[in-house]
Formats: structure tokens, sequence, C-alpha cells
């Protein structure tokens, strides 16, 4: 145990001998640098093996370079002029600084003297507005004409914003922006219409004499498209750089008419309708509707359509979309005249004999009168070209007023026990009318632009004549009531032309 003791302590001392020369540098140290002697002028001796003169170097090193700005480049300093470039605003504003050169940095060295005309003068510099793009009324004329330029017009404008807003301002106002127009703010448009009605109520009008499951006629038969037009003309104005129109509208076709005839080949015909027990002075309905030679029907419809709006454009283009949304508020006027007749000839006779012919005829009208909300939403397709789609909806006060006669061509008229023709009366109901515009329109120069497309005018409420017929002719009473259930869909197509001036 004492040896193994006495071998531990060894261990620890040696250890630790180890360590303090290791601490002071004497373990393993390098050898002790001799320093060269000094002569008696007191300069070190050159050690043997080193070059007593400098040899030249093979290439000399280029001295520090510097900027050299020519003549025409160079500008004198003015304050905030590096922060301003000499361009238009079409360009990003550069900022003028000497070249960042390596080494110390040297004194520029001024320029050689010239002649004071032939020195540039430094040209105006063009400050470009400091709110950004897209913000605030200055801005948007900056807009509207790089959108002149280069937006989807190309030059050419819509319908209101060419005229009511010009080319582009002059300056960056309101005022300017709105105030100076390269055209008239007036304009007008005429267009053709070519359209068809939806039909009616089914009412049964013939039978075969005989057999009353054996029907033949009823009152839904077909009536030609007719031709018809529109003439629109407005004036646009500005407000707060915003351009409105105040437009009037008329539109009207050819009166739609059909007829139709009804026999019965070796054989009479007979209506439906109960016409017992009215007379036509005294003689009874039946000899003329009942075991007939013919029954005929005719039908007539008339439309006039007029309006005024308010219409304001939304500009789309100006914050360079593709896309022109505007709103309209006015009032309509559209009027619906129909008269259904439904004729007889008395057995045994030919058309045009006095006292031969009998008939029921209703005349009704639909008048309504009320404000609409309409929005216009174009697409800009091309340079110019634009697809549109134009929906309008209004609430209506429907003013009707109905005429139902029965009489024969001998000047007689009917009569029941109820009361005696004709029936005349009068309602008031609530109608909506929806009129939608799809199409496309062409703007082929600074003042014409052209349009196609399709129109659907639906109308709710109304008061048809078919509808006016009761099941007994002798019920003056419900005659006198109008039917006011009916819906009434017109359809067609229309192209036409406006004109600024």
């Amino acid at each position: 145990m004492k040896l193994f003791q006495i071998a531990l302590y060894t261990s620890l001392a040696l250890c630790s001998a180890s360590a303090a020369f290791a601490q002071y540098g004497l373990y393993g140290s390098p050898e002790v640098l001799q320093m060269p002697q000094q002569n008696s002028a007191g300069q070190y001796a050159t050690p043997a093996g080193y070059p007593t003169t400098a040899t030249p170097m093979a290439e000399q090193m280029p001295g520090p370079a510097y900027y050299q700005p020519s003549a025409a480049a160079y500008q004198p300093y003015q304050p905030g002029a590096q922060y301003q470039s000499p361009q238009p605003y079409l360009r990003r504003p550069t900022r003028l600084t000497a070249a960042r050169q390596q080494g110390p940095l040297q004194p520029i060295p001024a320029p050689p003297a010239a002649p004071a005309a032939s020195v540039p003068r430094p040209a105006p510099v063009y400050a470009p507005p400091s709110v950004p793009r897209g913000q605030g009324m200055m801005t948007q004329a900056t807009v509207a004409r790089d959108n002149y330029d280069n937006g989807p017009y190309r030059g050419v404008l819509g319908r209101f914003e060419q005229a009511a807003c010009g080319e582009y301002p002059n300056d960056y106002g309101c005022e300017d922006y709105c105030g100076e127009a390269l055209f008239s703010p007036w304009y007008a448009s005429v267009s053709a219409l070519v359209m068809g009605r939806s039909q009616g109520r089914r009412l049964w009008t013939s039978y075969v004499d005989g057999s009353v499951t054996d029907q033949l006629t009823n009152t839904q038969f077909g009536m030609q498209w007719k031709w018809g037009g529109e003439v629109r003309f407005g004036r646009r104005f500005c407000r707060c750089c915003v351009p409105y129109a105040l437009e009037a509208t008329y539109w009207t076709t050819e009166a739609f008419s059909g007829h139709r005839y009804t026999t019965n080949p070796g054989g009479y015909v007979s209506t439906p309708l109960i016409v017992a027990p009215m007379t036509f002075g005294g003689v009874a309905a039946q000899n003329w509707f009942d075991g007939a030679e013919e029954h005929r029907l005719w039908r007539r419809n008339e439309f006039h359509n007029i309006e005024i709006n308010l219409i304001r454009e939304q500009l789309a283009w100006a914050y360079e979309s593709s896309w022109d949304i505007g709103w309209s508020v006015g009032i309509r006027y559209f009027r619906f005249e129909e008269q259904l007749t439904f004729g007889s000839l008395c057995q045994g006779y030919n058309w045009g004999d006095i006292g031969a012919e009998a008939y029921f005829s209703d005349r009704i009208s639909n008048n309504l009168l009320g404000v609409q909300f309409g929005f216009d939403a174009a697409y800009n397709v091309y340079n110019g070209v634009r697809l549109f789609i134009t929906p309008k909806v209004g609430l209506y006060n429907n003013y009707m007023d109905q005429t139902f006669r029965a009489y024969t061509n001998d000047g007689r008229v009917g009569a029941g026990p109820y009361g005696s023709f004709p029936v005349h009366s009068t309602r008031n109901c609530i109608s909506f009318l929806t009129q939608i515009d799809i199409g496309a329109d062409w703007q082929f120069s600074r003042n014409w632009s052209a349009r196609v497309g399709y129109r659907v005018v639906a109308v709710t409420g109304m008061g048809l004549a078919d509808e006016q017929f009761p099941q007994y002719m002798v019920d003056t009473p419900e005659i006198a009531n109008i039917q006011h259930y009916s819906s009434l869909v017109l359809h067609g197509a229309f192209f036409g032309v406006t004109y600024n001036y």
C-alpha cells in the first residue's frame, strides 16, 4: 500500500512540474534569437546573404484613377438637382453621382473653360405629381391620358366620356379635366328594330257543329314579326370629374296583326262560348254563332315606349380596366294596346250581306308609368369594340282602359239580362317591366359608333284581350271586371348608329 502511495505522489509531482514549464514557456521553447550588432555610427550591420541595393521591379504599379466627366455631361451643382431627372416623366428619375473609385478620395479636377455661348443650359425638369397613381382626382387625369394613348380605346373613348372629358386634360386639375372637350356634348342615335311577341292564353272559339269535343280553333295563332325604330338623343355634362348624360328615348314597331278563318267542309261550326240568352235586336245571338257557315279571328297590337334617363358613367377605363360600368335612373311610359275580334257568318249567307255577320270585340290598352333603375356593363375586347349588357327594371302603375262590344254588321247591338253592350271599364294595378339589351358596340370614328344586339322586354300585371272573354257572354259585370294577371314578352334584334355632335 505504501509503495502505491509513493508512486502516486511521484506521478503528481512530475505532472505539476511539466505544467509549470509549459506555463512559463520553458518547456519546448525555441532557441533565443540573436539581435544584430550595431556599429560605431549606431547602424545595424546587414546580415550576410541580404542584398545591399534595391532591385527595380519588372512592372510599375498603376496610380489611382480619377473620374473625368465630359463637358457635355457635366452640370454645376444645384441643391436637389442630383435627385431630378433631365428627361420627361416617362423615364424613371436617375440619380447623378460620381463613379465609385477604389482607394482614397481624390479631388475632382475642374472642367476646361468653354465660351459662355457654348455652355449648355440645363433643360427644365418636369416634376411628376407627388400623389401615387390611382389615388385622387388629380392622378386620374394622368391615368386617363395614358389610357387614351395605350389603353383599351387607344384614341377612341366611349360614347359618353369622349365628349364629356375630351381627349386628355392640359393640366391635372378637375376643371380642366372636365371642362375642355374635343366634341360637342350632344349626341343622337337611330336604330332599326325587328320584334315579335309572346302568345296569350288559349281561348277556344270554334268546334265542329254537333261534336263539342272536336275543337277546331283557338286564339293562339302566330303573328309575323314587325319592323320598328328607335330614336335616342341626349346631352352630356360633367360633375366632379364624372360624366353624366340626360337621355330621351322613343321606340315603337309596326302594328302586329293576324287573322284566322275556320270552316268545316260539308258542315258547320259552333262556338263553346255560351251566347244565350243574348239577343241582337230581339233575335237570339245563337243564330249567328252556332251552326254558322264560318268563324273568323282578327288580332291587332300596338307598342309605344318613351323614356327619360339620367345616366352616370363610372369611367372604369380611367383606372386601366377593360370594363365600363355605369348606372341609370329615370322614368318610362309604356303603352300596349290590343284588339281581339271574333266574328261569325250566319248559316246560308255570304260575307258582306247586310245583317249576316255578328261580332264580339274587345279593345284594351295598358298604360304603364313609373320609375326604373338600370346599369350598363361593357367589356372592351378590342380597339374601340366592346360587348355590353344593359338591364333595366322598374315599378309601374298600370292604368287599363277596356271597351267590349257585341254587334252585327247592320248596326244592332247585343243585350242581355244584366245590361247591354258596349261595356266600358277602367282599372289600376301594379306592374313590373324589365328590359335587357345585350350586344356589341363599335366606335369606328371620333363621332360615329355602331351597335347591334338583342332586346327582351318582359311585363307582368298586363290586361290582355284573350282574358276579357268570359264563358257566358251575357255576363256584363264579369266583363267589366278587367283581368290583369297575364304577362307579355317582346323580343327581337336591333342595330343602329350613334353620332356625337
